[in-house]
């Protein structure tokens, strides 16, 4: 019988739920590609090249999603529930302020987008209005990250989880009916597809805010500070260039992989999709982690804070740790759900034999850079984090494809940057430097 004692259980029980609410997201996003897979695959190819793109809008929202956790989760433990609804305010105008040019910029000037990558006429066009009709969301989902990143912070990740849920069911039901037509409204198609995740997004803000005035959140402050913005941005800043610089290396792996062939890079791709199931126990860590810390720092009792860190990052490891000895011993299975092509297969099951034992050290990674960044510690995480990736991944694994003829070697590159990252984040988080650190 497993025993599990209550640091953990508080753990698993803030973590898992910011788990499933990453999966919603994904699940949102494959019910999208579905049904506009059955209009056309011009509108399939257009919603996917977009999806790339609004991907990258969490690089951005980072500067919303850590400053706001860093600081409410501080003010929390240390119970200063006042400092804690103004960041809330400050951080809802900072968020609303910074959508604007974004909305802009895709509202009128998203078909630059595609054709920088040579996607053709029929994608950019359809592209084009895909994301200027999705870009009437982006106020409300940057207010929206302020809102869930609060909550996140006091460990209440229950209530995201559950607006996702009722979101993704909402979403479902207007694909269905704005796509296609039905119940008097016209067929819209890709237009429809944006249009519906836009209405889902205003109704989970709204969602948000019943749940912050119902006094199931923070108490929203409506008093500007500016030396909280200050803060707040001083501490986001460093992992809002961290997902700058991280997300660009890895669309240049994918590059580097395609130089070894289709089959390569479309095993590749297949162990990517797979590969990304594991990665959202470690999501909600991360989440866990940041809060923990946070709320033990402010409470001014930083060797709990440890404790709690250390708690998540066993956690992390033990489930992905399992998620990858499947990967590692079920290769082919898994990588037969996605294709029946042989060549890919067997390159997918090389991709998933290699990162299957990089779980537990990307484990390791993902909740010890939330426990630093929880802490304030985001220049040394973006230090960290972007030289291993770019230095000691993408760098090799760029001389190696000169050399070698199969893309193995650029995977177990891959999984040697986990192991070493991992082992560099350990030694900082050791070196207690982050217990001190002022936001």
């Amino acid at each position: 019988m497993i025993v599990i004692n209550d640091r953990y259980r508080r753990v698993l029980a803030i973590s898992l739920p910011s788990a499933f609410h990453n999966l919603m997201n994904m699940v949102q996003t494959m019910i999208d590609m579905l049904f506009v897979g059955r209009i056309s695959a011009v509108s399939l190819a257009s919603v996917g090249v977009s999806m790339q793109y609004t991907a990258l809008l969490y690089a951005f929202m980072s500067l919303v999603y850590v400053g706001t956790n860093v600081l409410v989760s501080r003010f929390y433990g240390s119970k200063d529930m006042e400092k804690a609804g103004q960041t809330i305010y400050v951080m809802i105008l900072f968020s609303f302020v910074i959508s604007l040019p974004l909305m802009f910029f895709c509202l009128f000037h998203s078909s630059v987008l595609f054709e920088i990558l040579g996607t053709g006429k029929d994608v950019v066009h359809e592209g084009t209005i895909y994301i200027s009709n999705y870009s009437y969301a982006l106020p409300a989902l940057f207010v929206q990250g302020v809102l869930f990143s609060g909550l996140n912070a006091l460990g209440k990740t229950k209530i995201p989880l559950y607006i996702s849920i009722s979101g993704n069911l909402m979403n479902v039901f207007l694909d269905w009916v704005m796509i296609f037509g039905h119940f008097g409204f016209p067929a819209m198609g890709i237009k429809g597809a944006a249009l519906a995740t836009v209405i889902v997004i205003y109704y989970q803000l709204i969602v948000y805010f019943i749940c912050y005035f119902s006094g199931r959140g923070i108490r929203i402050i409506p008093s500007f500070d500016m030396d909280l913005l200050k803060r707040g941005i001083r501490v986001a800043v460093p992992a809002w260039l961290e997902r700058i610089v991280a997300h660009p290396s890895y669309l240049v792996l994918s590059a580097l992989v395609a130089k070894f062939g289709v089959d390569a890079l479309a095993g590749y791709q297949v162990g990517l999709r797979i590969e990304g199931l594991a990665f959202m126990p470690g999501v909600g860590f991360i989440f866990a982690s940041m809060a923990l810390v946070g709320q033990g720092l402010g409470a001014g009792k930083p060797d709990e804070a440890e404790k709690d860190a250390y708690a998540a990052t066993v956690s992390a490891s033990v489930i992905m740790g399992i998620l990858g000895l499947l990967m590692t011993i079920f290769p082919y299975a898994l990588a037969r759900l996605f294709t029946d092509n042989q060549a890919t297969i067997e390159n997918a099951a090389w991709y998933l034999r290699i990162m299957g034992i990089s779980q537990v050290p990307l484990a390791v990674c993902f909740v010890l850079s939330g426990s630093l960044r929880g802490a304030g510690d985001t220049n040394m995480t973006f230090a960290i984090n972007a030289v291993s990736l770019w230095g000691l991944r993408i760098l090799p694994a760029w001389l190696l494809t000169f050399y070698v003829t199969d893309s193995v070697w650029v995977y177990l590159v891959a999984m040697i940057e986990s192991v070493v990252r991992a082992a560099v984040l350990l030694i900082r988080f050791r070196s207690g430097k982050w217990k001190s650190i002022n936001v």
